[in-house]
């Protein structure tokens, strides 16, 4: 009985934990991202990472030239408003 208690238990928490881990991805991945320029002059790669974590601490930043052959400028993908 004690055995039969403890798998049941087991498998109750591994479902549980699956479900709230497919829930949770189902969550991040309904969420939209935007893109903003933080600076258009340069991208220094530790300068566009600060600038963009302080818009946006969910902030990622990317350097990107703003046309071709041109200057890359700092650009920062963060949640929509």
């Amino acid at each position: 009985m004690r055995k039969s208690f403890q798998l049941s238990f087991t498998i109750l928490i591994v479902f549980t934990i699956v479900v709230l881990g497919v829930v949770g991805n189902v969550e991040q991945k309904s969420q939209d991202w935007c893109w903003s320029v933080v600076n258009k002059d340069r991208c220094l790669q530790k300068e566009c990472e600060s600038l963009c974590l302080k818009k946006n601490p969910k902030g990622k930043f990317i350097c990107a030239p703003s046309t071709p052959g041109g200057p890359f400028q700092c650009q920062c993908r963060h949640p929509c408003r």
